[in-house]
């Protein structure tokens, strides 16, 4: 998620595809994210402000599942 939300490959739309594409990976394994919706928004600025690295992107992640 960190490089699709932070590179920017898309004109429009690199935020939420990032965040759904990670959840959409989780659905398929099984796994909920447990976070409200302003948890998940605050989580997706802060990975595209670049305010968490990968290992913030993991703690998070393991935090909400």
């Amino acid at each position: 998620m960190e490089n699709i939300v932070r590179n920017h490959p898309f004109l429009d739309g690199n935020k939420r595809t990032g965040y759904g594409l990670m959840e959409l990976l989780f659905m398929e394994n099984g796994i909920e994210i447990n976070a409200s919706e302003d948890e998940k928004y605050d989580f997706v600025i802060a990975v595209a402000e670049g305010r968490l690295d990968f290992d913030g992107i993991k703690a998070w992640v393991t935090t909400h599942t």
